[in-house]
């Protein structure tokens, strides 16, 4: 289940652009989890369009994961 998982979610990361899979790995999948005003300074636009951006790529990739998991029969449609 857990190698299912992982399949599933690596699969899910490829429908996000790549700024969108760096904010959302810097935010929430890192050890080191980066700061709003870290990511602000790089990409030069404002800590809220980070937030607006790694929430919207959170959904994205949550979207995309149930669906897929749904068409797979790993989670049952509700």
């Amino acid at each position: 289940e857990l190698n299912a998982r992982k399949k599933l979610m690596n699969d899910s990361l490829g429908i996000l652009n790549p700024r969108e899979k760096e904010i959302l790995f810097a935010r929430r999948l890192s050890e080191n989890v980066a700061t709003l005003e870290d990511l602000s300074k790089k990409y030069k636009i404002s800590r809220e369009r980070i937030r607006h951006i790694e929430n919207k790529a959170f959904e994205k990739l949550h979207k995309h994961m149930i669906n897929s998991a749904k068409s797979k029969n790993l989670l049952t449609a509700n």
